[in-house]
């Protein structure tokens, strides 16, 4: 990916928040920022469109460490964010059938961005998952990770940080000899179960 395209979300943001009345800028330098505890992490679930057998449920966990507070000027840095994703015996069982030894892709995912109770929706591109071998039965685990663009914000609020709707990945099933299965690389549709709290943390930017 290039640079241009992975400071597009960013973009969308820092358009988002001028509009909001905030003044927001890339990030430059090292953040005065006060870390939360720990990561953040959510257990939620998806309904993923598959190939083969149709909709099925996915479980997910959403990891990523945030700042408590940021000095008004210093960078809101997210670090570490993943999302891990356990597939099932039924879905494992499909991979065989086509004669999948590993599978490897990218993702985008959706993230919701709060400012000063202005609402808005940001896509994260540039994630991806390494390739990881099928077993016989499920579960299989993959692991997506990738970066969360900064931002600046030169004005007193809160940033909040939530899940957003869902994330389509492009999956690429590979055989022993490391070709693509029949499926070549398929598109693959998930969106957020209702009714699950999608809240991610709170940055106090002051």
């Amino acid at each position: 990916m290039t640079r241009f395209s992975s400071l597009r979300p960013l973009a969308r943001i820092a358009a988002a928040l001028v509009f909001a009345g905030a003044v927001v800028t890339l990030p430059a330098g090292a953040a005065s920022a006060a870390p939360l505890p720990g990561p953040v992490t959510k257990n939620l679930t998806f309904t993923c469109e598959m190939p083969l057998i149709g909709a099925r449920q996915v479980a997910a966990t959403v990891t990523a460490t945030f700042p408590a507070t940021v000095a008004v000027g210093s960078p809101i840095d997210v670090t570490g964010f993943s999302v891990a994703v356990s597939l099932d015996g039924d879905i494992v069982s499909a991979l065989n059938l086509i004669g999948a030894a590993t599978i490897d892709g990218t993702a985008s995912a959706n993230v919701g961005v709060d400012y000063n109770g202005t609402e808005l929706g940001v896509t994260l591109n540039g994630l991806s998952f390494p390739a990881t071998a099928v077993p016989q039965d499920g579960p299989l685990g993959i692991v997506i990770t990738g970066p969360i663009p900064g931002l600046t914000v030169k004005k007193p609020g809160s940033i909040v940080f939530t899940v957003g709707g869902g994330f389509t990945g492009k999956v690429t099933p590979k055989r022993a000899d490391g070709t693509p299965t029949d499926l070549g690389t398929f598109d693959l549709p998930c969106g957020m179960d209702p009714g699950q709290d999608a809240s991610l943390a709170t940055v106090t930017v002051n």
